[in-house]
């Protein structure tokens, strides 16, 4: 029998997931919930009428201004996944979400993303190896970080691409890492919006707080037609160790279909979780591989 799922947020991520689900044999997609009015969307305001028709909701809206109060609100009736990439906040956000999933006997499976996912487990390993890891993401575009520019009022349309310091990473490689994490990345960010607005957008930009405050951060106008030809979604990444002996790598030609897998792959676990009764919010940490693997454990052995 099939786990009844349903969808918030119908962006890029979440027409992602549904296409995901519609492919996948365990879940079944019951209903996307919108705030926009959307084809094949329902009301956000209606989503509490579907807290016995649905099991486990994945939450795909963005993590700079959404997706925090949204969590809160509905662990109290659902059990849910998400993607939430503000890694500054995220011990903060998640305590607050597991003392709220355990008083209402809820599931939460946070940060299940590549970076925070994927990523945090390969530091996790590098590191009990006894390996100090370093990540470097991009040269890509930046789901979390675009998404917070696009929430700036006056912003009409806008992408933010993530570029990795070579420098950096070429000392690294050869056994001299420096101290500043900030210095490891560039931010270059394409913005649409009216003239009058530029000086106000950039200035709000460049000292947002755990986004691009303390990083080198390139802030271009451009015309909605010239920003449709360099918007894309593919994105990299890798997680290194001095010397590059240890590397761990991603070249993603869709940051948000790769996530969506991601998301899928690791939604597997909320089967073992509610048999368990293990309510509470739950990292990749806590989740033993086998929850989500689909072929059994000796097939990898």
């Amino acid at each position: 029998m099939k786990i009844n799922v349903g969808i918030v947020g119908y962006g890029n991520l979440g027409k992602a997931v549904a296409k995901e689900l519609k492919a996948n044999s365990i879940f079944n997609l019951v209903a996307i919930f919108s705030k926009r009015d959307l084809t094949g969307t329902i009301s956000y305001k209606k989503i509490k009428t579907y807290k016995d028709k649905i099991s486990l909701l994945f939450l795909c809206g963005g993590s700079a201004s959404e997706l925090e109060g949204q969590a809160m609100k509905l662990i109290e009736h659902f059990n849910i996944i998400e993607c939430y990439d503000n890694h500054s906040r995220l011990k903060t956000f998640e305590s607050s979400l597991n003392s709220k999933a355990k008083k209402y006997n809820k599931i939460a499976l946070c940060s299940l993303g590549w970076d925070p996912g994927l990523f945090s487990l390969m530091r996790g390993i590098f590191d009990g190896l006894g390996f100090t890891p370093y990540t470097f993401w991009g040269k890509g575009l930046s789901q979390g970080h675009t998404q917070a520019i696009k929430n700036i009022s006056g912003v009409v349309d806008a992408v933010q691409f993530t570029i990795p310091n070579n420098k950096i990473k070429h000392q690294i490689n050869n056994g001299r890492p420096p101290e500043n994490k900030k210095s490891f990345h560039k931010r270059q960010c394409f913005v649409v919006c009216k003239k009058e607005n530029q000086k106000t957008i950039k200035k709000q930009i460049v000292e947002m707080p755990d986004y691009f405050k303390g990083y080198k951060t390139k802030v271009s106008f451009v015309s909605q037609s010239k920003l449709n030809k360099i918007k894309t979604f593919s994105h990299k990444g890798e997680v290194m160790t001095k010397n590059n002996i240890l590397n761990f790598s991603l070249n993603l030609p869709s940051n948000p279909v790769f996530t969506a897998k991601v998301m899928m792959c690791f939604a597997r676990a909320i089967i073992f979780l509610v048999q368990e009764k293990n309510f509470g919010a739950h990292t990749i940490f806590d989740l033993p591989i086998k929850y989500i693997l689909s072929k059994n454990q000796y097939e990898y052995l």
